[in-house]
């Protein structure tokens, strides 16, 4: 009888060990993330002068959420230079940054968004000299993708905008996306062929050798 109860307590570690590790090779699998975004500068009102701010949204852009945290490119503010002796003033110039994903590991995400808001302030006064900075509001929207929840954050906080003259203009604008996964992870198909090639080779020892102590 112990030695039945020894025999089963050692499949049940195996069992046990296997599964583990099945689920720990599932939850390290890739999530890929594939996005676009889009974005409105609102110039109605809190600027002086011609706009000289735009904004190239990213397209076509992936990330790999596996990790549990993941930089990601959100696109690119452009400044061109003012006219000579002109300058522009910025003064809580709202802005909005649409991120719209595309697929999850090849599924296609549909109608879903979440929008990143902002303001522009400062002065673009020479193609050498800009003072203007990007200040993202605070909290963020989370995105629910279904399987996995996202919230999107800016660590180095507001992101400064170089004159025409320093990079080209461009500033890029970052977010550190930090995923959760809803779901419980699945052990995949080859896992669970192991678990049963482990048990049955248990069974099959177990089996062997209780016929050969009644033979004994």
């Amino acid at each position: 009888m112990t030695k039945g109860l020894t025999k089963l307590r050692s499949a049940a570690i195996a069992f046990g060990i296997v599964v583990g590790m099945g689920l720990g090779s599932n939850v390290e699998a890739a999530a890929i993330l594939k996005y676009q975004t889009a974005t409105a500068i609102d110039l109605s009102k809190g600027i002086s002068g011609p706009n000289l701010i735009s904004f190239t949204p990213a397209g076509a852009a992936g990330v790999d959420l596996a990790s549990g945290s993941v930089n990601a490119g959100l696109g690119t503010f452009v400044v061109a230079p003012p006219a000579a002796g002109a300058a522009t003033t910025y003064d809580n110039v709202k802005f909005a940054i649409t991120v719209l994903p595309q697929d999850l590991n090849g599924t296609p995400l549909t109608a879903l968004s979440t929008v990143i808001t902002g303001v522009l302030n400062g002065v673009i006064d020479s193609p050498y000299h800009s003072t203007v900075t990007a200040t993202f509001d605070q909290p963020i929207e989370t995105l629910d993708l279904g399987s996995q929840q996202l919230t999107f954050s800016f660590p180095d906080g507001a992101k400064l905008l170089v004159p025409s003259q320093s990079n080209g203009g461009l500033t890029t604008v970052e977010a550190l996306i930090t995923s959760t996964n809803s779901e419980a992870p699945v052990p995949e198909p080859s896992t669970i062929a192991l678990v049963l090639t482990t048990l049955g080779g248990l069974g099959l020892r177990q089996y062997v050798s209780g016929r050969r102590a009644k033979q004994a």
